[in-house]
């Protein structure tokens, strides 16, 4: 997003002796596979909604202010590719947080649910210490047969909390 939109030419070369496929790495990290827009803008998008609070139609307008054009329906597949990331990059860094609440003395689990009207309930825990969040489940109410396996899986991943803390 810095240097806005752009159209790059990818110039793909091919060894005669092995058919060893080169192409340009830096270009590749800028934005996932065969996809349109940066990892910078699926951040941006990710971050000024779930962030800021604003819209798909804020946002849109933010971006073309930005020269960079993308379609409202665009923007909501792109909040739930950042959803996606965002999950694979925690599931990716969860070793070294367990190694970080390790050095710490251990994790105090903070756990509350948040809803709205009758949609689902959005449970999560974090860390009290690090304030980061360990896991987060959506489940259509706080009853204790859906939230086992959650606890459950806190415990597989982190162990066994110093504390817990919560509104039950």
């Amino acid at each position: 997003m810095d240097i806005g939109a752009f159209k790059a030419k990818e110039i793909v070369l091919q060894c005669p002796n092995d058919q060893e496929i080169f192409c340009s790495s830096q270009l590749r990290s800028l934005a996932p596979h065969k996809f349109t827009y940066g990892f910078d803008v699926i951040e941006y998008i990710g971050k000024e909604l779930f962030v800021h609070c604003r819209n798909e139609r804020e946002i849109r307008k933010a971006l073309g202010s930005r020269n960079i054009f993308v379609s409202q329906r665009e923007i909501g597949y792109l909040r739930k590719k950042f959803v996606v990331y965002l999950a694979l990059a925690h599931a990716e860094s969860r070793e070294n947080l367990v190694q970080l609440m390790e050095k710490r003395g251990g994790y105090i689990l903070h756990v509350d649910g948040t809803c709205e009207g009758d949609s689902p309930h959005l449970f999560y825990g974090m860390d009290g210490i690090s304030e980061l969040v360990l896991d987060n489940i959506k489940i259509p109410s706080e009853k204790k047969e859906l939230l086992i396996p959650f606890f459950q899986r806190v415990r597989n991943h982190y162990g066994n909390p110093v504390a817990l803390v919560h509104d039950m």
